[in-house]
């Protein structure tokens, strides 16, 4: 066959592909795909068309978030755009609405929504009439609902635009509820409750003063900041909430309420200058001047107060006594304003932690121009600062601010990981700024380790861990070699202590070992680099070391229980025979040795095994509480070299009712004894513990409160409540005796205790029993409510128990996100894979 050649050929077609493409195609199908000027076909662009409410709520969200973008060109520009599609009903719903959830979501934003209605007031006032209408609604709404903060932002938004509402304005709210504050302050406080109502009245009033003129008089605002000064009452529970104790404390416990009023108090005498908080509304004074004014709604006050115990807000500050002043000083009215203001938002924007970062460090944005130093600016650059400017930096602020939500005392307001990250975003997003800032507070921190409280000695731990396994673990650890000389119960020696066995937790001792200096190499021994502890029973010098090989070969291949009994009776009888005291326990410590062996691989590993082996391990512990306190020192032991995974462990038998609380607690205080207070690991197990306990007793008083309850199902409540009480009761009242003993010295020290020792060890005992009593005032505070019919809102108590039971669980699960964790599959790391 003769050769036909290719298809190309045989039809006689180029082989450019673009040229075989365009053959009989008309001039406008064929692809140009190099264009000379010439040829360039210039068509027509269609007009795009922009819905109005998407680019008003674009324009609005944005508000003062760029330093490039004027603030006054985007007011005006917003308020003629609404002004000019006001007619849709689109456009009114949709901005109502908008600015309703930016005033309870941004706070730093509300001067700048203010301004924007003022001007859009001033242009149209159905639009002004229509906003303060639906705000007065809403303002409503939050009170007889008792939600405080919803309610303040929304009445910060009022006394903004206070200069286009005629008549007394929000003067008769304000005064109403000064009256309410009285009234409560009256009854000793109720809860907690006139100091709060205080709060949102004198916070208000800087807004108010600040805002366009033509609004409240500053004669009726001076009245009131006296008479809110007379209603003051200090909370019962205040001196156990102070984050700092003792002669050392770095500076004395101050109310921020208190802090508020005072300041207040002083800008009286100063004329009211508020230089920090801005003022949009000034290039358009004569406007509205010009523009009509409205009455402001009525608003009645609830004729009943929900929302349990609102505890006093204290000043905290890891920047207090520097050098330069880079955050304003507490006794002024700009801390206290920045400090709500953050405050708010930190606490508003827990679902974005990312958001929530990007608006710390942009906090200069929606203040005074002038009220901060310049970004990034070198702590040692602050002494070039000229004299009479300001020496506050954004980033100290924002560090602080974070810092205050996470040793808030008695719980934070969200999980103590929600701060943990946000504080990582905010170093990633600006680390040459904020990485300075964090050093300065992490240094401030550990040098008034002493006179800190315990648990916030352990929120520090905790987060410095968690924070350092985002960021390569690196730390300047040798700033703290001269202090591993001290006692290991000094404060800060054992803070390096429980800082590297908490990173060990979230990594593997090789890759902590060397991040570490030489010095620190002793912290890390050989038995911590181990996957598996060792089996005791598999050394010849112990009770029973065949038995116990054999009886762990039993378990792990799942032999009958009789088989598993049998073995175990055969070594108590032998342990009697040998004259040995508590022949049973033997075989008891045995058994949860292996079981503790066997589940050593991982978490699952050994939740699995308690799950097959509970109804033994139930039968083991119900023979007295003596054996239970065994358990527990059976895997403490086992998990000698690593506490912190025989805590959890401890925490799964509690789950499945293995353990009683009251066991855990005396195994800690009495058998484990003083030694043990400075280690983390004890703290956990106590306070895990003593949280379960309170979180079930209000669980359990909060579905006495259920709707349409049964009768039947009634009384069982009530019943369990009345049990869970009481288990609530003996346990405090053994923590408080163990502990009394050791705080007071009527309990000796161990023997051979040095002085020194023995003076820390009665320091560490104290702020135990400091910080155990400061949770149970609180629950007898909250029963009393409940039994005065006060605490209406129990379920979410409840709620907030559960939540705070259950933080150093999830905490430390979260706490996985650090590098390492996913790359290690060590039983240190899958043992906190409890998410």
């Amino acid at each position: 066959m003769g050769d036909r050649g290719g298809r190309y050929e045989r039809e006689g077609r180029d082989r450019d592909r673009g040229n075989y493409r365009d053959q009989g195609r008309p001039q406008h199908f064929k692809k140009r795909r190099y264009q000379d000027d010439d040829e360039r076909d210039y068509r027509q662009q269609r007009p795009r068309y922009e819905d109005p409410m998407v680019r008003l709520r674009k324009d609005v969200l944005a508000i003062a978030e760029s330093p490039l973008i004027k603030v006054e060109d985007s007011i005006r520009s917003i308020a003629k755009s609404l002004s000019a599609h006001w007619d849709h009903e689109a456009i009114r719903k949709g901005f109502v609405s908008l600015v309703k959830f930016l005033v309870v979501e941004q706070p730093f934003k509300i001067p700048f929504v203010a301004a924007i209605v003022l001007c859009a007031n001033a242009q149209k006032h159905e639009i002004g009439k229509l906003v303060l209408d639906e705000f007065a609604a809403q303002l409503q709404e939050y009170l007889d609902r008792c939600e405080w903060r919803n309610f303040k932002l929304m009445l910060r938004f009022m006394g903004s635009v206070s200069c286009m509402l005629d008549g007394e304005g929000v003067a008769t709210l304000l005064n109403d509820l000064a009256t309410l504050t009285g009234d409560l302050a009256a009854e000793g406080g109720s809860s907690g409750l006139s100091e709060e109502l205080s709060h949102v009245i004198l916070i208000t009033i800087p807004y108010i003063l600040t805002s366009a003129p033509g609004g409240i008089t500053e004669e009726f605002l001076t009245n009131l900041i006296e008479r809110i000064g007379g209603m003051q009452v200090t909370a019962p529970i205040e001196p156990l909430i102070c984050p700092y104790t003792g002669p050392n404390a770095p500076y004395p416990a101050m109310n921020a309420t208190a802090l508020l009023l005072n300041a207040l108090k002083e800008e009286v005498n100063n004329g009211f200058k508020f230089e920090i908080l801005a003022r949009p509304w000034e290039p358009f004074l004569a406007e509205l001047e010009a523009a009509t004014k409205h009455f402001f709604p009525n608003i009645s006050m609830p004729t009943s107060l929900a929302g349990g115990t609102i505890f006093p807000k204290l000043y905290f500050s890891v920047f207090q006594g520097a050098i330069y002043e880079t955050v304003p000083a507490p006794t002024s009215i700009a801390s206290s304003i920045l400090r709500d203001s953050i405050g708010d938002t930190i606490g508003l924007l827990d679902f974005n932690r990312i958001a929530c970062a990007r608006f710390l460090i942009d906090v200069d944005c929606y203040f005074s121009p002038n009220a901060f130093v310049k970004r990034a600016t070198p702590f040692d650059k602050i002494a070039e600062v000229p004299e009479g400017g300001s020496t506050w930096k954004p980033e100290d602020i924002c560090v602080d601010a974070i810092f205050t939500n996470i040793f808030q005392l008695p719980q934070p307001e969200h999980k103590l990981v929600y701060y943990h990250a946000a504080l990582t975003e905010v170093c990633k997003l600006a680390p040459q700024a904020v990485a300075p800032s964090l050093g300065r507070a992490i240094r401030y921190l550990y040098r008034n380790l002493e006179s800190m409280d315990v648990e916030l000695r352990y929120r520090f731990i905790d987060w410095f861990a968690h924070h350092l396994s985002n960021f390569g673990y690196t730390w300047k650890w040798t700033e703290w070699i001269p202090d591993l000389q001290l006692s290991k119960i000094h404060p800060k020696r054992s803070f390096i202590q429980e800082a590297v066995e908490k990173e060990l937790r979230l990594s593997f001792a090789n890759r902590i070992k060397s991040t570490l200096p030489e010095e620190y190499v002793g912290l890390v021994p050989e038995d911590k680099e181990k996957d598996v502890p060792e089996f005791k029973f598999e050394a010849d010098d112990i009770a029973f070391p065949e038995e116990g090989k054999q009886l762990l070969n039993l378990i792990r291949q799942k032999a009958p229980n009789e088989e598993v009994d049998t073995l175990m009776n055969a070594i108590t009888e032998a342990a009697s025979n040998k004259g040995l005291p508590d022949a049973t326990k033997y075989a008891r410590d045995m058994y949860v040795t292996c079981i503790c062996h066997i589940g050593a691989k991982s978490l699952s590993h050994v939740l699995s095994c308690i799950e097959r082996c509970k109804d033994k391990l139930t039968q083991l512990g119900q023979e007295s509480n003596q054996a239970q306190r065994q358990i527990v020192g059976t895997v403490m032991h086992y998990w000698a070299e690593q506490p912190g995974i025989g805590a959890n462990v401890i925490d799964k038998l509690l789950n499945y009712s293995i353990l009683t609380p009251l066991s855990v607690v005396e195994w800690v205080l009495l058998d484990a004894g003083r030694e043990v207070l400075p280690r983390g690991h004890a703290w956990e197990m106590v306070n895990t513990t003593v949280r379960k306990v309170v979180s079930r007793t209000r669980n359990l008083a909060a579905a006495r409160g259920a709707p349409d309850l049964p009768e039947e199902q009634m009384t069982i409540m009530e019943q369990g409540h009345e049990v869970a009480k009481a288990e609530q009761a003996e346990l405090f009242k053994v923590v408080m005796e163990g502990l009394a003993g050791y705080a007071d010295g009527s309990v000796p020290a161990p023997e051979g205790t040095g002085e020194e020792d023995a003076a820390w060890l009665k320091v560490w005992s104290g702020s135990w029993l400091r910080a155990l009593k400061r949770q149970s005032d609180i629950e007898e505070a909250e029963e009393a409510m409940r039994v005065s019919g006060a605490g209406d809102a129990d379920a979410g108590a409840g709620a907030s128990a559960d939540a705070g039971a259950d933080e150093g669980a999830d905490a430390d699960a979260t706490m996985g996100e650090g590098e390492d964790v996913a790359e290690n599959g060590s039983n240190e790391d899958e043992m906190k894979e409890e998410a």
